[in-house]
């Protein structure tokens, strides 16, 4: 989901009500902006931006036998051809 949107006066930038729907932000809330790889990135206070990070180190002495990406693209990739399967019969 994307749009174009104008900036205004001292900054001031409107999110297109589909876009305030879909996260629940509503008038008065906070939110967070971030610049990450040359790109603005607002999302709601709270959210966090990258959890792999925040959670690093909880789980010390436990090995990890892939990288944390590559499990979840390789855990995405067998749901997708399970559900081929289901649909190719």
């Amino acid at each position: 989901m994307g749009a174009q949107i104008r900036v205004l006066q001292k900054g001031k930038v409107t999110i297109p009500v589909g876009i305030r729907e879909a996260l629940g932000v509503e008038e008065g809330d906070y939110l967070t902006v971030e610049l990450q790889s040359g790109r603005m990135v607002i999302f709601p206070s709270g959210t966090i931006s990258r959890p792999t990070d925040a959670i690093s180190g909880l789980a010390s002495g436990v090995p990890i036998k892939e990288p944390v990406d590559e499990e979840i693209k390789r855990a995405a990739a067998e749901r997708v051809e399970r559900k081929r399967g289901r649909t190719a019969k």
